[in-house]
């Protein structure tokens, strides 16, 4: 059971480290991050579908393998070299998703004024952030990916963060908790046996 915790805290350590640093690259680089991201989806979609093509070809029995190996091909042929037009389509209709969504909550954020309720200044900035993050990324989407993407990053290096901490926490309390066991051994575990010497005189 202790070799098997053992591996999952080394596990847990890695996945910690592999988190922290994709988060800083994303960060540090998101244009070239996202360029690699991009080309290897890319490149993992055009491998399958040539591989569904080769299958085809040996057999020849199934031409839906055929058709989804020629989209699978072609999708990954047109990702890896329209990968920012894809992603800025895609920041677009998030943009347009966040601005209505952003007008509908400051809308509602004055019901809830008029109910004297207090969340409704909160509503009211996040409904305007929501707005104003909606109209850049619909009038300007090419810049707006780069910062998606260093939030991202910088999502997962806080994931990285807390998890470490809570990997620390973890590991001093299973050491106090083994430290327990220790003690409680020691002070039943042991029996004391009275010695007395015997005159057969």
């Amino acid at each position: 059971m202790r070799k098997i915790l053992t591996e999952i805290k080394k596990y847990s350590l890695i996945v910690i480290v592999i988190t922290g640093v994709l988060g800083g690259l994303l960060v540090a680089f998101p244009d070239k991050m996202l360029a690699y991201t991009a080309l290897f989806i890319g490149g993992a979609f055009a491998a399958c579908g040539v591989f569904a093509i080769l299958n085809y070809l040996s057999d020849k029995k199934s031409k839906l393998t055929l058709t989804l190996g020629i989209i699978a091909a072609f999708s990954g042929i047109v990702i890896c070299l329209a990968y920012r037009q894809i992603m800025s389509v895609i920041v677009f209709f998030l943009g347009i998703f966040l601005l209505i969504g952003g007008i509908v909550d400051l809308v509602n954020s004055f019901y809830i004024a008029a109910s004297r309720h207090r969340s409704w200044i909160l509503t009211v900035i996040l409904s305007i952030a929501s707005i104003v993050l909606g109209i850049v990324s619909i009038t300007n989407p090419f810049d707006t990916q780069n910062k998606i993407v260093q939030f991202i990053g910088a999502g997962l290096i806080v994931f990285a963060v807390l998890d470490l901490i809570a990997f620390i926490q973890v590991k001093k309390v299973a050491e106090e908790v083994s430290q327990r066991i220790s003690d409680t051994k020691d002070e039943y575990g042991a029996t004391e046996v009275e010695y007395r010497e015997v005159d057969d005189n």
